[in-house]
């Protein structure tokens, strides 16, 4: 699947609704201040991370605002899901966000002895 997210551009999929395109379009102008913004405050809580609420919070932003910026930054790897997840202001667990070298090694699927 490709990446909404492209040129550094606030993005919508091909069929997202036309408020989101309006949405994206309105954001342009700021996304990257707000994206810089967002990734200082992931840099500096090192490895503890934060949550999308808990930036917002810091910055004294929406929240809506930061959750994009945190999947750009997610797209564009500089930052990673820890894999740990704490409680946010919705009562929900939130992936909490780190830079790279603080995320658990990927993986790759394991493949059966038998195939």
């Amino acid at each position: 699947m490709d990446s909404p997210y492209r040129d550094g551009l606030p993005g919508y999929y091909q069929h997202a609704p036309e408020t989101s395109r309006e949405v994206a379009a309105h954001i342009a102008p700021v996304a990257n201040s707000i994206r810089a913004h967002v990734f200082s405050v992931i840099k500096d809580v090192g490895e503890a991370g934060a949550i999308g609420d808990e930036v917002a919070q810091r910055l004294g932003l929406n929240v809506y605002q930061v959750r994009s910026r945190l999947s750009e930054l997610h797209a564009d790897g500089k930052i990673a899901d820890s894999g740990r997840r704490r409680i946010g202001a919705s009562g929900r667990r939130g992936a909490v966000w780190v830079l790279p070298e603080y995320a658990p090694p990927v993986v790759a699927d394991e493949v059966p002895a038998n195939v």
